[in-house]
């Protein structure tokens, strides 16, 4: 059997002010863009099986425009493929309780997709011999009165997860995480993992397919190298193979230019060289420009008009300043006071609020708090332009 395993495809995902020439967010219509690619490779590579791996929509109420397009997107799919569809809930397109109700849901009215955003359960696919198990985020709690094993009696059984396989991501801020001993991955013909937007292998038969594009909070690490599409794996031979989305959007993260020593008119200099090369697709780009060492002294002598003109210029410029560390700056003591990680502070304080108001779900305070700070932090120590 031919599995195709997408995740993390972020519909309704909007940045920065560039809007389309029919009034839609440009960033937004990028991943449109690409959702449509892998569609139509999909199309032609004519599956066995389609996995959404969980965050379809990057929101839990998408605009009506999402929500159409999408339905005659994957209504276009199913009449170009005999692959079932099977969609899992994200953290971003499911809501944390059952009776808000789910979007997702929308779309088992098209023929041949099906839907899971709460509860671990086993989905026995018409038409094929195989099981999908699924697991969604707001799942993951249950997991632990459950053995992640197959008992369908089919001949293919696929475990579809949402969520941190503890060692895999990064300074992940999720409360939930998954042991990879969980897995029991000796157990699954495949295992089909979203959350993480870039493309990791865990397993020979488990994998993270990574987003189809640049739509997390850190876009500047997956740019790094790592390219965004998904996965076709195939149960017989035990392969996987990666098929890259075509690009939509150059995400670049240039090498940082150090201020040290430089004055005004020579850190503007240096910023104009490391732009250069971009210079005619600057209209095209999201690309991100950091300033090491930056004494706040120059701080008013710098050309802020130059600076805004080069930001209106490109899709999106983050020319990002940071300040020179204690410990650079002449005379001065580089003694430091270790402190707690601000994650296990907050953590610790929102865990011994007392008497919340009705209605607030302690854990679900605690991961919102998670996400700010994990996107406050690529700030940290910025002057903003």
């Amino acid at each position: 059997m031919r599995i195709a395993h997408i995740a993390d495809v972020h519909l309704g995902y909007r940045a920065y002010s560039r809007v389309t020439s029919r009034g839609l967010n440009q960033r937004e219509a990028d991943v449109f863009r690409a959702f449509r690619s892998v569609l139509d490779r999909l199309a032609e590579l004519d599956p066995d099986l389609i996995v959404i791996a969980g965050d379809l929509f990057h929101t839990v109420r998408p605009s009506n425009l999402a929500i159409n397009q999408t339905f005659l997107l994957l209504s276009g799919l199913r009449a170009r493929t005999r692959a079932p569809l099977v969609i899992i809930g994200g953290n971003h397109d499911t809501p944390k309780s059952r009776d808000t109700g789910c979007i997702l849901d929308l779309y088992t009215v098209i023929d041949g997709v099906y839907v899971r955003h709460h509860g671990f359960e086993g989905i026995l696919v018409p038409g094929t011999d195989a099981a999908v198990y699924c697991l969604p985020y707001f799942a993951l709690e249950e997991r632990r009165h459950h053995v992640l094993r197959p008992d369908s009696g089919r001949s293919v059984n696929i475990l579809a997860l949402h969520g941190t396989v503890e060692g895999v991501i990064r300074e992940s801020y999720d409360t939930e995480q998954v042991a990879a001993g969980e897995l029991n991955l000796d157990a699954w013909d495949y295992v089909a993992l979203g959350h993480y937007h870039i493309h990791t292998r865990l397993a020979d038969n488990a994998f993270y397919a990574g987003a189809i594009e640049y739509t997390s909070s850190n876009i500047w690490e997956e740019a790094r190298g790592h390219p965004k599409g998904f996965i076709v794996f195939d149960t017989e031979a035990g392969t996987a193979e990666f098929h890259e989305t075509p690009m939509v959007r150059r995400v670049i993260d240039l090498p940082p230019v150090r201020a040290d020593g430089l004055d005004a008119a020579g850190l503007m200099e240096r910023i104009d060289e490391r732009l250069a090369p971009y210079a005619e697709d600057l209209s095209e780009l999201v690309i991100r420009l950091a300033v090491e060492g930056f004494p706040r002294e120059l701080q008013r002598e710098l050309d802020w008009k130059r600076l805004r003109e080069l930001k209106l210029t490109a899709l999106h410029l983050d020319i990002v300043f940071r300040s020179a560390r204690r410990e650079d700056r002449p005379g001065e003591s580089a003694e430091r006071v270790e402190a707690r990680p601000i994650e296990l502070e907050w953590k610790d304080f929102a865990g011994s609020l007392q008497d919340l108001p009705a209605g607030v779900d302690r854990q679900r305070l605690v991961e919102l708090g998670l996400r700010y700070l994990e996107e406050a932090a690529a700030e940290e120590q910025e002057v903003p332009v």
